[in-house]
């Protein structure tokens, strides 16, 4: 359980089926929505993170059924994308997004070196 895990900091991966005993592992890196409610939604609105910027919508679902079905491991982030993304390169302009889509995000632009490291440890560990 990493430092920051409760209610609002949950384990920053899911595991499913973790024995499965098929060849397949599933993957699903945009599986929640969830905020920490410290970061105040990234000065979104609420409705923004219910929306594709924020997650894949069903994916989890879908994931869960496959797990299931296939007697299959899968592994499920539990952040939004929006806090870091777990598709793109550490450092990069997208793994902590300023802009999605349409969206500006207001709680990622010039955050400094020192929130990115505590972001990429929390979720990525």
């Amino acid at each position: 359980m990493t430092a920051q895990a409760g209610k609002d900091w949950p384990e920053a991966v899911e595991v499913l089926n973790e024995h499965g005993r098929s060849d397949i592992v599933l993957l699903c890196e945009h599986a929640s929505n969830h905020m920490p409610a410290e970061y105040r939604q990234l000065g979104l609105d609420a409705s923004h993170l219910q929306r594709h910027i924020a997650w894949d919508i069903g994916a989890a679902e879908v994931t869960r059924l496959l797990s299931s079905k296939l007697d299959a491991p899968a592994f499920l982030s539990g952040y939004s994308r929006l806090l870091i993304d777990l598709n793109r390169p550490l450092g990069t302009s997208g793994s902590i997004p300023v802009l999605s889509e349409d969206t500006d995000i207001p709680g990622n632009v010039g955050i400094d070196a020192t929130e990115r490291t505590r972001r990429a440890e929390i979720i990525f560990s």
